[in-house]
């Protein structure tokens, strides 16, 4: 018997629009869960409410009956069965199905799903867009994770985006975004897009906490931005949903979705910022958050620069880096980064030994994109694994036929230079070709900077500076620094970083943890670097000096400041 299932475990089973099925043997035996995530599950009952909501969704009386096709005893009487049955009873079958699954034999299952599939691909062009909805539903109650496995969902989904009509209901709406929001942003998601473009400001105004969560989510899963006019209009609805939102009976699930979506657009206010700061700082509010969703609010944190100190310690706390997922401890690391939280010399081994179970146990394999993502992260705290590193290399190396992944070898450009500078015996690359002194600025990274080229001029007024020159002298970090050579015998040689608003934390002034750790690798070579705010810049020589001085002395004493956080 043993022997037969590995026999057919390969086999595909029954037929498909495609010429081969959709789910083997093997697939209904590694299947373990008869539940996809929570967030779905909610999503799910929404949707099925949703759907009997909406006026115009009437469905064809149930004809068929269970006994007239199960217990499946022929193949191919089943088979044939399925294929006379009308479309509009397709659905009804499917639920029925979910009444056999328990006592099916594997083999039998998982032929039924594939000529279920194989019928509802056939009849979709009979099919009304309520029968085509009630039959989505249905294979998500079947087989919650499977629903994107089969051919009629992508089939059905993109025919519901192609044939939306301006007078469909809310309900539907709501119900269409769902199911496009299923396809990740590793499939074309341009429907999604073209929908939220055509029809989401005529609902908005009319969508529930649960409605905006579903389209948030979709949107967020798909890396769909809202654009154009309409895109005040959606982040404003997401701000008063996250100030509203009342904590309890799983409304937490709903926050996140709303901060989710908020990153994604890249958007926020200091009232969100303190509105989320505030429930942190609640141990009653903050103990209803998941772990998953306190790191999505570190990240977005970090991305609104927000580096409240009491606020943050609280938050890094209360998440266990062990039982995150790789994606999530990248962001978390990053996150960690970006907001200069000092860890200790044995947190960031612990944080290192973490990566490196992660590594062991495969979890990398198919996303080098994190594990080089924490290698920079690490770095940026000064903290280098050679053996991450080197997997690093190893994972990106093998998966660069596969796709073009530019900004992911963009963060390994700057890793590696990282590495030569202040681990050069693991490095092939010497200093020289990493530090480009006098690597002029591409023009469009000065597209947005006015005040360098300003300040540039304003300097070469100084009688004691002979030359300043706009240079990115760090292969990999393409952040314009001021090249500043003075007339003084010996001359020297500043390299001024003039901050942004965009680059400076919120609360402490630092700079943010790329222009931290390009600082810190040109003191490695011994450059001189004067880091300003647009507020207190130097007007000359004498002053720049003054700065360095003065620098040099406040970083000594926050060397001797650290906090400490352990897991």
């Amino acid at each position: 018997m043993y022997g037969l299932l590995r026999r057919l475990a390969g086999v595909s089973i029954g037929s498909s629009s495609k010429g081969y099925a959709s789910f083997t043997l093997r697939d209904v035996v590694r299947e373990t869960s008869d539940e996809a995530g929570t967030l779905l599950a909610r999503f799910a009952k929404h949707i099925a409410v949703e759907r009997y909501k909406d006026e115009n969704h009437v469905l064809s009386p149930t004809t068929i009956r269970y006994a007239d096709y199960f217990p499946i005893t022929d193949d191919r009487y089943f088979q044939r069965s399925v294929e006379k049955t009308a479309a509009s009873q397709l659905p009804a079958l499917i639920i029925h199905a979910s009444s056999y699954r328990a006592n099916a034999a594997t083999p039998k299952y998982a032929m039924a799903l594939n000529a279920l599939d194989a019928q509802c691909v056939s009849q979709l062009d009979k099919m009304d867009t309520t029968t085509v909805l009630e039959t989505l539903y249905a294979f998500l109650f079947l087989i919650p994770n499977w629903l994107k496995r089969t051919d009629f969902y992508y089939k059905a989904v993109n025919r519901l985006a192609r044939e939306f009509h301006h007078d469909d209901s809310k309900e539907r709406f709501v119900q269409v975004c769902f199911y496009l929001g299923l396809q990740k942003k590793t499939q074309n998601t341009s429907e999604l897009r073209s929908l939220l473009e055509s029809h989401l400001e005529k609902h908005l105004p009319n969508l529930s906490e649960m409605d905006l969560a579903v389209i948030c989510n979709a949107a967020y899963k798909t890396s769909t931005l809202v654009t154009g006019e309409l895109r005040e209009a959606f982040e404003s609805a997401l701000i008063r949903g996250i100030l509203s939102i009342q904590l309890g009976n799983g409304q937490d699930a709903l926050l996140v979705s709303y901060v989710k979506s908020l990153r994604l657009q890249r958007a926020g206010t200091e009232e969100v910022c303190r509105h989320l700061a505030n429930i942190c700082m609640n141990p009653a509010e903050i103990s209803q958050l998941e772990p998953r969703g306190l790191t999505h609010i570190l990240a977005f944190f970090a991305e609104q620069l927000w580096d409240q100190s009491d606020c943050l310690k609280v938050l890094v706390d209360r998440l266990s880096p062990l039982n995150m997922r790789a994606k999530d401890f990248a962001t978390f690391l990053w996150a960690s980064a970006q907001l200069n939280i000092q860890f200790s010399a044995s947190r960031l081994k612990q944080l290192e030994l973490v990566a490196l179970r992660k590594l062991e146990n495969r979890e990398y394999d198919y996303f080098p994109d994190n594990l080089v993502d924490t290698c920079l992260s690490l770095s940026c705290f000064g903290h280098y694994s050679k053996q991450l590193i080197d997997a690093a290399e190893d994972l990106k190396a093998s998966q660069r036929r596969q796709r073009a992944q530019p900004k992911v070898d963009s963060r390994l450009t700057t890793l590696r230079s990282a590495i030569a500078i202040e681990q050069p015996s693991w490095s092939e690359l010497q200093s020289q070709e990493i530090f480009k002194e006098f690597a002029r600025t591409p023009s469009y990274l000065l597209k947005d900077r006015s005040d360098l080229t300003t300040y540039a001029r304003d300097l070469t007024s100084d009688a004691e500076i002979e030359g300043v020159d706009l240079v990115c002298p760090i292969s990999g970090i393409n952040l314009p620094s001021l090249r500043v050579q003075t007339v003084s015998n010996p001359s020297k040689i500043y390299f001024v970083e003039l901050l942004t608003p965009q680059q400076t934390l919120r609360f402490s002034q630092q700079p943010t943890s790329l222009m931290r750790l390009k600082r810190r690798l040109l003191e490695s070579l011994g450059q001189k670097v004067v880091v300003l705010h647009s507020d207190k810049m130097a007007s000359n020589a004498k002053e720049l000096q003054e700065l360095l001085e003065a620098s040099s002395e406040t970083k000594k004493d926050e060397s001797d400041v650290a906090l400490g956080l352990s897991i």
